[in-house]
């Protein structure tokens, strides 16, 4: 019999890497984000196919097998969260003895048959291909993502530095709920946090709301200082396409502006992949664990029990990684003022969002931890935590002399999620939300620090669309006029540019 080509243990180690890809097409994840694991995973089934030919003296036999343990290794995540809705742990180790039975059973098999296995391999490689193909093909026609840039912007006429440049930081606590929230929706009394920031000198807008109810429109409004109706016009309300939102969290008008005027420009990347970098910064400070395209695809297969099994570990999977991320992000923030000459800085922290990682104290919350907590209580104790660390942060961030005090914005772009949306998010249609759904998702932090200016222009409703219109206006000379403060909303994940405005639902922001 002719010998077939024995590609598809090939083919078996990047389907599983093409197809996270190929399911994740609306987060605009960049070829760069890819290649890593995809180039481990083929390298992996190098390595392992010549390890059994050699042990087995057979072409055809060590392919199968290979291809076999490949897919055993990839299915296994997928198979415990399909049968363990509660979490990963419960049945780990019982399904781990399941798959190494089924493992010696397909040693055994390719033992017992490896002189007939020639005749399979042909249907291996075009059920490999098949599977590559499928995933492939929607890849290619989406068109890379993520790595757009766009031209930059002229400075408005006589925008200048007014008095010594001060260092400019804007921080984002996702998923931060504004005062009234808390108390209400979660039984938390914030007053003491916010009187701290008012007792250092920060106005608190305690009306505030963000402008649009999701990170990606959020971000791209604010740090572009406009609204996305003209974007979603010209994208089209039939789009499903989120790389023009995307797009705009990098290299954005707001650091363009800096950089023009002699700033340099610091990023301190989340676990998120459109802020984990901006290509445009002078410089990236991004934590050196997996990224969250790696992080998923490791959630899905085997290493984390066999490397914790065999003593490798421990494991950084992606919860242990976030709870040394968000430190290493907190370091590299406060050393910003040791920095000669002018900076901006912009880091996104995913706190208190999820994955709920600390305790109130600080300490690492494992799993199992977390899945015998409400979601309430787990918000609420990496909340305290977000409390502690903020005030820390921001006591360094002013340590220096008033002259050099910098110019310190802490903004959440969201608020929690809705229950509903926790559990369908692909679903839930933001149109048809509740006031009570809308509220808890667009009352937000906002607090800024303007050191040696009057902070008359600030008002208790300003939203995050007007933060840089107003700083460039107070130190800059700029001039820009600020805008309406408006409240949208998009349909849904599918449909990200059908905006319907629901201002008149917040009172607050519509009379600011």
């Amino acid at each position: 019999m002719r010998r077939s080509p024995l590609v598809h243990p090939l083919l078996f180690a990047a389907f599983p890497v093409l197809f996270l890809w190929a399911s994740n097409l609306d987060d605009e994840i960049p070829v760069g984000t890819v290649i890593p694991p995809l180039a481990v995973s083929l390298a992996g089934a190098g390595a392992v196919f010549a390890l059994i030919r050699l042990l087995l003296r057979n072409s055809d036999a060590a392919a199968f097998l290979t291809t076999l343990l490949l897919v055993l290794f990839f299915s296994f995540g997928h198979v415990e969260n399909a049968i363990d809705p509660l979490g990963f742990q419960t049945r780990e180790s019982v399904l781990l003895v399941e798959w190494g039975l089924i493992a010696l059973a397909a040693v055994l098999t390719t033992l017992r048959f490896r002189r007939r296995l020639r005749a399979i391999t042909p249907g291996l490689n075009a059920l490999g291909a098949v599977l590559v193909l499928l995933n492939l093909v929607p890849i290619v026609l989406a068109g890379p993502g993520g790595e757009t840039s766009r031209a930059g912007d002229a400075l408005p006429r006589g925008m200048h530095i007014v008095g010594e440049p001060r260092d400019v930081y804007y921080v984002i606590f996702d998923r931060y709920a504004n005062e009234d929230v808390l108390a209400e929706r979660f039984g938390f009394d914030n007053s003491e946090m916010l009187s701290w920031l008012e007792s250092q000198g920060f106005y608190v807008a305690r009306d505030s709301v963000a402008n649009y109810p999701k990170t990606a429109h959020s971000l791209a409004s604010s740090l572009n200082m406009t609204y996305l109706t003209d974007l979603a016009r010209s994208a089209g309300a039939d789009s499903h396409d989120w790389e023009p939102i995307l797009v705009m969290l990098s290299d954005f008008k707001v650091a363009r502006y800096f950089r023009a005027l002699g700033y340099r420009y610091y990023h301190i990347g989340s676990w998120w992949t459109p802020t984990r970098e901006d290509s445009s910064a002078d410089v990236n400070f991004t934590f050196g664990a997996p990224s969250e395209f790696s992080s998923a695809l490791l959630a899905t297969t085997a290493w984390e029990p066999i490397s914790e099994g065999l003593g490798i570990g421990p494991f950084l999977g992606f919860d242990e990684a976030q709870y040394e991320r968000v430190q290493y992000q907190f370091e590299k923030l406060e050393q910003i003022p040791e920095i000669d000459g002018p900076t901006f800085t912009f880091v996104h922290f995913t706190l208190p969002h999820p994955p709920y990682v600390f305790d109130g104290d600080g300490d690492y919350m494992p799993p199992a931890v977390v899945r015998q907590r409400t979601l309430t209580e787990s918000y609420l104790e990496q909340l305290r935590y977000t409390n502690s660390r903020m005030k820390e942060m921001v006591s360094a961030l002013l340590a220096g002399p008033d002259q050099s005090d910098p110019i310190v914005i802490l903004q959440s772009d969201e608020g929690p999620h809705p229950v509903a949306l926790e559990y369908d998010e692909a679903g839930y249609k933001w149109t048809e939300a509740s006031d009570e759904d809308l509220e808890l998702k667009l009352s937000i932090l906002n607090a800024y620090y303007f050191p040696g200016v009057s902070l008359g222009a600030l008002y208790p409703g300003i939203t995050p669309a007007n933060t840089f219109r107003l700083v460039f206006d107070l130190y800059f000379a700029a001039d820009l006029p600020l805008l309406e403060d408006r409240v949208w909303v998009f349909e849904d994940s599918a449909h990200p540019y059908r905006l319907t405005e629901v201002t008149e639902r917040f009172s607050a922001a519509a009379a600011g």
